[in-house]
Order: C-alpha cells, then sequence, then structure tokens
C-alpha cells in the first residue's frame, strides 16, 4: 500500500510585542468581565440591596454578588431592557479588535470615531424605541431614563408613530456607521435569501404535484389496463360462442354432417364412401355390428363361464 509522505511542519510560537501583549490580556479581561456582568443581569432579583432599593440581613440572589446586584440595577435604571445587550456589545468589540489588530502601530481615529458615533446612536434610538413600543420590566422603564426622555420629547411632536419611524431611521444610520455595512448590500442579501426560500418552497410543491400527476396517471393506467383485460376476455368468451354455434350450424346444414356421427358409430372410416353404413333413420344396421346390430356379443351356450352373465 502506497503513503503519501507529508512534511512535518514545525510550529513555533512567536513574542508578542509589549503592545499586543498588553492589547490582548487587555482583551481577555474585558471578555471574563461581559460574562460576568450578564450573569448579574440574568440573575437580577429586586429584593436585593442595590443602588435603588435597600434592604436589610436579606441574602443577595444574585450570581455577582452585591457588586452584580447594584451594577444590574444600575444598568436597568439606564437603559432598560437594552442593558442586555451591553455583554454581547462589550463581546462584539473585543473579537473587532483582536480580529482586525494590525502589525503597525497605525490607528484609524476618525474610523473609530465613526464606529464609537454608530454605537451611541444604535443605543440611544434602541432605548428610544423600547419606550415607545415594549412595556416596563420590574419597577423600571422599559427604554430606561435614555428612553423615557427620548420618548416624552418625540411623543408631543411626531406622536407614537412618528416618533417609531424617526428612531428606525436613526438607528439604520448607526449601524451603517458601526458596522460599514450598505443597505443596498443588505436589502440584496435579504431579497436573495427571500427568493431561495420562495424557489425553494415552489420547487417542493412543485415536486408533490408532479408525485401526485404520477399516482394519478398510474391509476388511470391500470384501470385502463384491466378494461382492456376484461374486454379482451369477453371477446374472448364470444368469440368461443360464436364459433360453436357456427360449427352447429354448420354440422346441421351440410348433409356430411350426419354421415360423420354415423362414422363415429359404425366404427368405420369415412373416407372411403363406399364402405360406409349410415346408422340413419331407414337405414339397416350392420349384422356384423354389435351396437346397432341387435345381436349378442357371445354365445348363449358360454354365459355360464361369464361371471357377469351366469347371476353367480
Amino acid at each position: 500500500m502506497s503513503q503519501e509522505y507529508t512534511e512535518d511542519k514545525d510550529v513555533t510560537l512567536t513574542k508578542l510585542s509589549s503592545g499586543r501583549r498588553l492589547l490582548e490580556a487587555l482583551l481577555i479581561l474585558i471578555a471574563l468581565f461581559a460574562v460576568w456582568l450578564m450573569a448579574a443581569l440574568l440573575s437580577f432579583n429586586p429584593s436585593d440591596p442595590s443602588w435603588s432599593q435597600t434592604a436589610w440581613h436579606e441574602p443577595i440572589h444574585n450570581l455577582g454578588g452585591a457588586p452584580g446586584a447594584w451594577l444590574a440595577d444600575t444598568l436597568f435604571f439606564i437603559f432598560g431592557v437594552m442593558a442586555y445587550t451591553i455583554p454581547v456589545i462589550i463581546v462584539g468589540g473585543c473579537w473587532f479588535a483582536w480580529r482586525h489588530q494590525s502589525t503597525d502601530d497605525y490607528i484609524d481615529y476618525f474610523a473609530v470615531s465613526l464606529r464609537l458615533i454608530g454605537v451611541l446612536a444604535l443605543i440611544l434610538t434602541s432605548c428610544g424605541l423600547a419606550a415607545i413600543n415594549a412595556d416596563d420590566i420590574w419597577y423600571f422603564a422599559s427604554g430606561g431614563v435614555i428612553g423615557s426622555l427620548l420618548s416624552t420629547t418625540l411623543q408631543p411632536l411626531l406622536h407614537s408613530s412618528g416618533g417609531t419611524i424617526m428612531l428606525l431611521c436613526i438607528w439604520a444610520a448607526g449601524l451603517t456607521l458601526f458596522t460599514g455595512w450598505s443597505w443596498v448590500s443588505i436589502a440584496e442579501k435579504l431579497g436573495g435569501w427571500l427568493l431561495n426560500i420562495l424557489t425553494f418552497a415552489s420547487n417542493r410543491t412543485r415536486r408533490d404535484d408532479t408525485w401526485v400527476d404520477d399516482e394519478e396517471y398510474d391509476d388511470e393506467y391500470d384501470e385502463e389496463t384491466d378494461g382492456v383485460q376484461r374486454e379482451s376476455r369477453r371477446a374472448r368468451i364470444l368469440r368461443g360462442a360464436l364459433a360453436r354455434r357456427k360449427r352447429l350450424a354448420e354440422k346441421f346444414s351440410n348433409p356430411r354432417g350426419r354421415q360423420t356421427d354415423a362414422a363415429l358409430f359404425s366404427g368405420k372410416r369415412m373416407d372411403d364412401d363406399e364402405d360406409i353404413q349410415y346408422s340413419a333413420r331407414g337405414v339397416a344396421a350392420d349384422p356384423d355390428d354389435v351396437l346397432f346390430s341387435g345381436n349378442r356379443a357371445t354365445q348363449p351356450e358360454y354365459d355360464e363361464y361369464d361371471p357377469l352373465l351366469n347371476g353367480h
């Protein structure tokens, strides 16, 4: 058996520069802090002592302890339900910083500022949309203090529908600033996915219809085949009856048909005309013919030796 030769590759550990070391260490710490913050937000209990709640000699139910309870209460008070997105944003920022770290020390501050503006626009507009369209969470406003300020400012001017449309437009602009995605490309992607789904559904429906048509065609073919078989059987029976009727008609219409019966019972050949003895009415039977002459087949004096005729 032939084996493919593969060259062993030596993996060398490259040393990081001082800036890279500091950056990766900070990213690890920030990611761990985001995980801890998410646990504190998910395990928030209104009865825990916090920034807006006072409790004495009560056990703390928050997984982050007293600091987690205080921080979760503060974030809910400021951002409302959008506080749950803060750990996700932190982890996404860490991943982006680690993925796009360059070998040189050059930093595009303009791009960084655009991304920060985009993040700020996304957070503010999301809080405003939550305050207008969502219910409150515990004793906090659904959009927090930020959402309450935006909703109280926009609703007297644009009402709920107009304020929602305006905030959605700002949210779309903030997403473009943060990610750099064009909404034309996003629309093309969404349209392509929608067309793929519709194409898959239409192909599935067409395939099902084809299977139904094939089954109906098979059923119709089976019915037609059974009909042909039944008709052929009836035709064979009818042809046989007609043939028998025709033979009987020919037999009684042809004078030689009676000769056939006479020849059968006389025991003589029919091809010899002068030797044929007819058994029809008025024709004398052959004295030697046992069946039609009336003579006995044996002599009377030998009856006593015949077990069938002697009566014993």
